[in-house]
C-alpha cells in the first residue's frame, strides 16, 4: 500500500509539472504574439510571489554562441597581453614567478580555452522572422515537454491503481519513448529552416583579446544521442512489460 501511495504522489507531481509547463508555453506564446503584432515589447517578467524573485517567469529570445582563444604561455603582470587569455593552471604551491612574469607549471599547462554561452536578443515591436522562429520553437519545445509529463502522469497513475504489467503502462512507455526519439530527430531538421543563419543573419564580433564570437550552427546542438538512447531504452522496457502482461494473462487463464 505504501508503494501505491508513493506512485500516486509521484503522479500528482508529474501532473503539476505538466500544467506548469503548459501555462509557461501559453505565456511565452502570448508574449511573442504581443511583440510580433506590435502591441508591446519583448521584455516581460511575471513574479508569482510579489515582492520576491522566488518564482519569476521571464523569456528572452537567445541563441547559442561559442568562442575559442589561445592561452598565454606566461602572464606579464605589468603589461598583460591582449591577443591571448591570461590564465594559468597551477597546483597548491602556486604559479612559478620570473619577475614580472607568472609562468605555468612544468607538468601541465593550459593551451587553449573554448567558451560557450548564449546571446540574448531584443527587437522593436513588430514582425521579425527570426524572433518569431525563436518564440515558436520555444513554445513547441515546452508543449512537447508538457505532453511527455502528461504521459508520465498517466503511467504513474495506472501503476498506482493497478498492477504494473498492464496494456496501459505498455502503451504509455511506448508513447514516451517514440516521442523522445521523434522529437530529437525533428528538432534539428526544423532548426535548419528557423535558425539565424537560415534567415541570413550573421555575427560580427571583435573581442577585447582578439576573440570573436561565432553563432552556433544548430540549436541546441544537433542530435542528442543520450535522449535518443533513453527513448530506445523505454521502448525496450515497454517490450519487457508487454511480455509481463502476456505471462500474467496466461497465468490467470491457467488458474
Amino acid at each position: 500500500m505504501r508503494q501505491d501511495r508513493s506512485f500516486m504522489v509521484a503522479s500528482w507531481i508529474a501532473l503539476a509539472a505538466a500544467v506548469v509547463t503548459t501555462l509557461g508555453a501559453l505565456w511565452v506564446a502570448a508574449v511573442g504574439v504581443a511583440g510580433l503584432t506590435g502591441a508591446s515589447d519583448y521584455s516581460h517578467r511575471i513574479s508569482l510571489v510579489p515582492g520576491t524573485h522566488l518564482l519569476d517567469m521571464s523569456y528572452q529570445p537567445s541563441w547559442g554562441v561559442r568562442a575559442s582563444t589561445e592561452v598565454c604561455r606566461r602572464i606579464n603582470l605589468r603589461d598583460p597581453q591582449r591577443d591571448c587569455e591570461n590564465v594559468l593552471l597551477h597546483d597548491a604551491h602556486g604559479p612559478r614567478q620570473d619577475r614580472p612574469f607568472l609562468l605555468p607549471d612544468e607538468d601541465i599547462r593550459a593551451v587553449s580555452a573554448h567558451l560557450e554561452g548564449r546571446l540574448s536578443f531584443d527587437a522593436d515591436p513588430g514582425w521579425n522572422p527570426l524572433v518569431a522562429s525563436l518564440y515558436g520553437m520555444t513554445v513547441l519545445s515546452l508543449l512537447v515537454l508538457a505532453f511527455l509529463l502528461s504521459q508520465l502522469w498517466l503511467l504513474l497513475r495506472a501503476v498506482s491503481r493497478d498492477a504494473p504489467f498492464t496494456d496501459q503502462v505498455v502503451r504509455r512507455l511506448r508513447v514516451i519513448g517514440l516521442t523522445l526519439i521523434a522529437w530529437e530527430l525533428l528538432e534539428p531538421f526544423l532548426w535548419l529552416f528557423l535558425s539565424p543563419k537560415a534567415w541570413e543573419y550573421g555575427l560580427v564580433s571583435a573581442g577585447a583579446r582578439g576573440v570573436g564570437l561565432e553563432l552556433g550552427s544548430m540549436e541546441p546542438g544537433g542530435l542528442q544521442l543520450t535522449r535518443m538512447a533513453f527513448g530506445a531504452l523505454l521502448l525496450l522496457l515497454a517490450q519487457v512489460f508487454r511480455r509481463g502482461v502476456r505471462l500474467e494473462h496466461d497465468q490467470r487463464l491457467t488458474v
